[in-house]
């Protein structure tokens, strides 16, 4: 047939090198996205474990803030969690605050089951205890309250305001 041209030999197909290329090309992919994949899977599970810690070390803390008097804080309590296991925790230091009938209080918390770098944990609260000022720390309240007083009087002697007694 005129206008036909003949096969040309070897131009039907890869050739085994480019064939290679592409496997290798493909297996690289495949290694990646599975590398990948791993990766997501153990951020998760790590992201769910510090969930159930948080949600454990949460209920632990509101457990602190019920606590109505200085006694039961220094001498802590152990409370069995749902995930972390057993958690003991105490308040390591009670000092009033710069505010009258504020206590900074440092709780330290001992977790059980917690990953090895969290399971000892340590943060500051400070708790609003008017009941507190009555007690050992009476005559701190009175010099605030005086130191409060001072310093309001002084800033409106100083701004011209009327005299205040």
């Amino acid at each position: 047939m005129p206008g036909r041209e003949p096969p040309r030999c070897g131009s039907q197909g890869f050739t085994l090198i480019e064939v290679l290329v592409a496997v290798t090309i493909f297996g690289i992919g495949a290694f990646v996205m599975t590398f990948a994949f791993g990766n997501a899977v153990i951020g998760l599970h790590r992201q769910q474990d510090n969930s159930h810690w948080e949600n454990d070390l949460q209920f632990v803390r509101r457990q602190v803030l019920l606590a109505e008097n200085m006694e039961e804080l220094e001498e802590g309590d152990e409370i069995e969690t749902l995930s972390s296991g057993q958690i003991t925790w105490k308040a390591s230091e009670i000092e009033m605050a710069e505010v009258i009938d504020l206590f900074r209080v440092v709780v330290e918390y001992e977790i059980e089951d917690a990953p090895e770098d969290m399971q000892t944990h340590a943060e500051v609260l400070y708790l609003l205890r008017p009941k507190w000022s009555q007690g050992e720390f009476a005559s701190d309240r009175a010099e605030l309250l005086q130191d409060k007083q001072d310093t309001l009087r002084q800033s409106r002697q100083e701004s011209g305001m009327m005299n205040w007694r």
